[in-house]
């Protein structure tokens, strides 16, 4: 598994178009990657992403990437970063482990469409787990909880925040789709119960709309 941190240069058109459209960033990540006609590059190799959300006024948006084959970053638009970091790792756990995490993810449920077998994705916002109740969970966090069950892990505690925006779809302005997508971040910490389904978990991701830059989970030693 490959960690990338990569800072976009805020004078590249390329970079600032994408740091505004996680979609356009999808694709232009698949320069550092062998791609095959037809095939999704991003599934063929495990990459993950999440541009990172600026902390202080003027910053430069940095991209977090998880591969699982080595990327080519030279393969990027010129002048496209300002930096590129890159590591290997291949982490082990053990049930009974913490550490703080960062997700962004993108917290829907299915509904039943008459006469189709596919659902359509709901969005999971504003609605609470329990009706009249003040201190309920929101249903994101109560999504999250779940899956935490699915995934080997359960949450000690997390903040959330949510958000909307319109991402595009699309190869050329004209045949773009607008898509209003539903992202929460999670901050918080975490405990592994299943080592086995968190390693798993933490190579795939968690949810839906990963090639929109939602689904990658980050880990860092807790601190208490």
């Amino acid at each position: 598994m490959f960690l990338s941190k990569i800072t976009l240069n805020p004078r590249s058109f390329e970079a600032r178009r994408d740091a505004a459209a996680p979609y356009e960033l999808h694709r232009t990540l698949a320069h550092a990657f062998e791609t095959v006609p037809g095939r999704d590059y991003r599934v063929e190799h495990g990459v993950l992403f999440r541009l990172e959300p600026l902390s202080y006024r003027d910053a430069q948006p940095t991209i977090l990437v998880q591969s699982h084959t080595e990327p080519d970053w030279s393969r990027l638009p010129e002048h496209y970063t300002t930096s590129v970091k890159y590591t290997a790792a291949d982490p082990d756990f053990v049930s009974g482990q913490t550490f703080q995490f960062r997700l962004v993810a993108n917290p829907t449920r299915k509904e039943k469409r008459e006469g189709r077998k596919q659902g359509r994705r709901v969005a999971l916002a504003d609605y609470l787990t329990q009706d009249d109740e003040a201190d309920a969970p929101t249903a994101a966090q109560a999504w999250l909880s779940r899956k935490g069950q699915q995934h080997g892990f359960e949450i000690l505690w997390a903040g959330s925040d949510d958000f909307w925006y319109e991402a595009a779809k699309g190869s050329t302005v004209e045949s773009r789709q607008a898509i209003p997508l539903y992202g929460v971040r999670f901050d918080g910490m975490l405990r592994v119960t299943d080592p086995i389904l968190f390693k798993a978990a933490l190579q795939s991701g968690i949810g839906p709309a990963k090639a929109f830059g939602f689904g990658l989970l980050s880990l860092a030693p807790a601190r208490f």
